[in-house]
């Protein structure tokens, strides 16, 4: 017999019978037995070869294909025999997982499948290696076969999917592959949907001309849908999905109107993360609807790159956690202030490239979020001065700022605008150790650190080390709690 592949997983089949109750050592015993008996056909094809008559062609003939036999009885064996082999299915799909990575889980899940037969129904039946983030061109001209074969390995856990409309409408959707992937859609719990470039505006010209769509995407129904994600999309909105029952949302927009058209239908959302680009246009006609009120938000991102204000306008009352990246020059204190009077219970604030603000705005920020126990300022190079360190000191007999205040980051990457005395006395006054607690048990107005982390950036890739007098003032705080830099800048030589 000539080997090949087909050939092959019928001898494994019938070796896996064969040795269905034997141990490893009895198999290994057949496999050196069919050795000796491919070493014993090799002599006698040899003892053959040069021989004119055609009897010997026939034995030779005959004898290869025993030769071929034994060498497949052995590859099955030796299969059989391998430690791999004898692993449980349910160890074996922990290694697939671990061996699967997000980015190229695609081609690393059919690799595994071509390894053996054996591999690939593992594989087949073992759903969540096939249910990572799933990419789905809408415009390609592939056929949705392998789409299908792969959402049905999935079956029936829960999906994640992103559409990528590389055009700005449906007009050029591949049905096939649409009709495809709707199919699955009551399996969609997170839900991305992300066009190729942003949709064309006429920006500068003060308002919106939204582009006149012939067709708009039909309607599904997704009742295990709770996270979905946005981005470049139109106004208006041509996205339709179960709004009401979304927990998490990450829209990005160049359109005022379509975000507060998303938002205003998002009843229920626990996390969101929202970015506004573009110029200060009109809001939404139905103004009477403003503010929109989340009952049940806890963690709101919002990065401002255009003038408008969207704070004005929601309401939180829940909120815990806010990050806000403002990139505006427009935006001014009053705006987040007016908003955390909505938000009364603020225990996590995260501010980035404040470019408008200063550590006066910042002070009055904190103080209007008396419950912050995590603070987190990231280039935040013209608040984080001496001013706001000062404002942070816990001092004897005065109200402190921020009384809840634990969790502290810090990250500038330009000339630092404080005094290290100054911040290193900031930080010992609110700190004591537990020897100091159980001599006064009475506790403090203020909360003890339990993590503080400061990066300061010199340029250069270098970082700025604090001096001995820095560290001189807040030794008595455990280096996992204080994270900073201490050993000198070294010089460097540039060539």
């Amino acid at each position: 017999m000539t080997l090949t592949s087909a050939s092959v997983r019928v001898v494994l089949l019938e070796q896996k019978e064969r040795t269905r109750r034997c141990s490893k050592a009895e198999i290994e015993r057949i496999i050196q037995e069919s050795k000796l008996e491919i070493i014993s056909l090799d002599s006698k094809i040899d003892a053959l070869v040069g021989r004119d008559s055609q009897l010997s062609e026939a034995q030779i003939s005959s004898l290869i294909g025993l030769h071929d036999s034994q060498r497949a009885c052995v590859l099955a064996l030796k299969y059989i025999a391998s430690p791999i082999y004898g692993l449980p299915v349910e160890l074996l799909v922990e290694i697939f997982e671990h061996a699967i990575e997000d980015e190229t889980h695609i081609r690393d899940v059919y690799r595994i499948t071509q390894v053996c037969s054996d591999w690939r129904e593992i594989a087949h039946r073992t759903p969540r290696l096939w249910t990572r983030l799933l990419k789905i061109g809408l415009c390609t001209e592939q056929s949705g076969e392998g789409l299908k074969a792969w959402l049905s390995r999935s079956a029936p856990l829960p999906l994640r999917i992103c559409f990528i409309r590389q055009r700005h409408d449906f007009r050029d959707v591949n049905r096939g592959t649409w009709e495809e992937a709707l199919k699955a859609a009551p399996r969609f719990h997170a839900f991305k949907f992300y066009s190729a470039s942003e949709t064309p505006s006429a920006a500068g010209l003060g308002n919106a001309l939204p582009i006149p769509y012939e067709s708009t995407m039909p309607v599904f129904t997704a009742p295990r849908l709770r996270k979905l994600t946005l981005k470049h999309v139109g106004a208006p909105v041509q996205v339709v999905v179960p709004w009401t029952q979304l927990t998490e949302l990450t829209l990005r927009c160049n359109w005022p109107e379509a975000t507060f058209e998303v938002l205003s239908r998002c009843a229920n959302l626990i996390t969101a993360s929202i970015t506004f680009r573009g110029f200060e246009w009109s809001l939404p006609a139905a103004k009477h609807n403003l503010p929109i009120r989340f009952r049940q938000l806890h963690a709101l991102t919002l990065c401002l790159k255009s003038d408008t204000h969207p704070l004005d306008h929601l309401s939180t009352p829940v909120l815990q956690k806010l990050q806000l990246a403002l990139e505006s020059q427009r935006f001014t204190v009053a705006h987040l202030t007016e908003f955390q009077l909505r938000a009364p219970n603020i225990t996590s604030l995260e501010i980035t490239k404040p470019s408008a603000l200063t550590s006066t705005n910042l002070i009055t920020i904190v103080r209007h979020a008396p419950s912050l126990t995590h603070l987190k300022l990231t280039q935040c190079d013209n608040c984080f001065n001496d001013n706001l360190i000062r404002a942070l000191h816990y001092y004897d007999d005065v109200p402190p700022l921020a009384p809840c205040l634990h969790d502290l980051f810090v990250c500038n990457d330009r000339v630092m605008d404080f005094d290290e005395e100054v911040l290193a006395g900031m930080l010992a006054s609110r700190w004591w150790s537990d020897t100091e607690f159980a001599a006064d048990p009475v506790l403090p107005p203020v909360t003890r650190w339990t993590r503080v982390e400061l990066q300061f950036e010199l340029g250069f890739f270098l970082r700025h080390h604090f001096g001995t007098r820095f560290t001189d003032i807040v030794k008595d705080i455990p280096s996992h709690v204080l994270i900073h830099s201490k050993e000198p800048v070294r010089e460097y030589v540039y060539f």
